[in-house]
């Protein structure tokens, strides 16, 4: 469960205006790399956005950022709700701007946070809940069709059908959808969220019409459409709470684009929601990033592509220049690394306590010496639900933070 169940609106420190999104054309789907740059050591800093896989203080996208004296900007908060180091849970979609990445022997290279934004895609009820075998499959929050895979936190009471919910995640190819990180129930929210890809535009009406083409934002006066806000455009609506999918009334509208885009290091983690190419130029959305895939091999071959993507390279003037593309192995990407110190121990049931997480040991490699009363463990598992750690090792770390 979120912490802060009461949700209000601040208005994004990030809503500037946008040109406009790149539209699809047709071609196979593959990927490919070259070997230069890259998000390591040196340079002026890094950025990173994604979801949070560990904590200790918050590893994202293979970094581990210390963000005890980082600037946090929650979108879902206001003055009234101040953002907190204990709103990055794992499974939280950041975006990080911090110091160049140290590489170390062991374990994910570091770096230390100046800047850290946090923010949900869908805040609205569930709908047409298709279940799995062990869990959801799938769901629908105000139109947009939520996916769910092995390594999406879910809530430790699961999900039904009419319960309110706030949704994280990564965008899917076209931009009618997410497939979600993180998706918790929250009670009553003063507003409901949504992200997607403007599909039309009735300025004589006010009227927005979001992919998949049957959610319509009505946008009255006072509100105005941000500059070049057109067909393709990636948007983040404020909405009232409403189930009424054709006449859903905005209350903000904001451009939805990367926050950080000075020149640094930069490792980014997504699906592509966006693609042109013209003449050499190959450039796609990478979430809410734009990046300029020119100089990867093949790149013009990528439309199509639907899998989990990382992307290294450098900012230039706004555009994250791609130096290395691969694509991410999805079962890789559902391990949960913790550090810190353990609490209520119960050798019985083979359980602790770290990060306010039950971290469950039965099935895991324990280090020789671990006491569980050391100052740090260091622990490798997967979340099995919003409070809840399957170790797969347990071990002794000087590196707590």
């Amino acid at each position: 469960m979120l912490r802060h169940l009461k949700l209000v609106w601040a208005a994004p420190l990030w809503a500037i205006a946008l040109a406009g999104v790149l539209h699809g054309c047709g071609g196979g789907g593959q990927t490919a790399s070259n070997n230069t740059g890259g998000v390591g050591s040196g340079g002026t800093g890094s950025y990173t956005n994604g979801p949070i896989s560990g904590l200790g203080s918050i590893i994202v996208n293979g970094v581990r950022y210390d963000v005890g004296s980082a600037t946090l900007l929650g979108e879902d908060k206001d003055t009234g709700d101040l953002p907190s180091a204990d709103d990055l849970l794992v499974g939280v979609t950041v975006e990080v701007e911090g110091s160049a990445v140290t590489a170390t022997a062991s374990g994910p290279g570091t770096a230390t946070a100046a800047q850290v934004r946090y923010a949900s895609e869908l805040i609205g009820r569930v709908g047409s809940l298709v279940q799995g075998a062990s869990r959801p499959a799938s769901f629908v929050v105000l139109g947009q069709t939520v996916t769910v895979n092995a390594s999406t936190v879910l809530p430790d009471a699961g999900l039904s059908d009419g319960a309110d919910v706030v949704v994280h995640g990564l965008p899917v190819q076209g931009g009618a959808g997410v497939t979600a990180t993180r998706v918790d129930v929250v009670s009553s929210p003063v507003f409901y969220k949504l992200s997607g890809v403007v599909d039309a535009i009735d300025t004589a009406n006010r009227i927005i019409t979001l992919r998949p083409g049957n959610v319509r934002v009505r946008y009255l006066l006072p509100l105005t459409l941000p500059a070049g806000v057109q067909p393709g455009s990636l948007l983040r609506v404020r909405l009232q709470p409403s189930v009424d999918l054709q006449n859903l009334r905005a209350t903000q509208l904001d451009v939805r684009q990367s926050f950080f885009t000075g020149e640094r290091e930069v490792r980014l983690e997504g699906r592509l929601s966006g693609y042109s190419v013209t003449g050499t130029t190959v450039r796609a959305y990478l979430g809410t990033t734009l990046v300029d895939l020119s100089a990867i091999p093949g790149a013009a071959t990528l439309s199509n592509q639907t899998g989990l993507l990382e992307v290294k390279g450098r900012f230039q003037n706004g555009v994250l220049v791609a130096t290395e593309l691969e694509e991410e192995d999805e079962a890789r990407t559902r391990e949960t690394e913790l550090y810190g110190a353990p609490s209520l121990h119960n050798p019985g049931n083979k359980t602790f306590t770290l990060r306010g997480l039950t971290i469950d040991y039965r099935t895991a490699a324990v280090g020789a010496n671990v006491t569980f009363n050391e100052p740090c463990l260091k622990v490798k598992g997967e979340a099995v639900s919003a409070s809840q750690v399957r170790a797969a090792s347990v071990q002794r770390d000087s590196g707590c933070r």
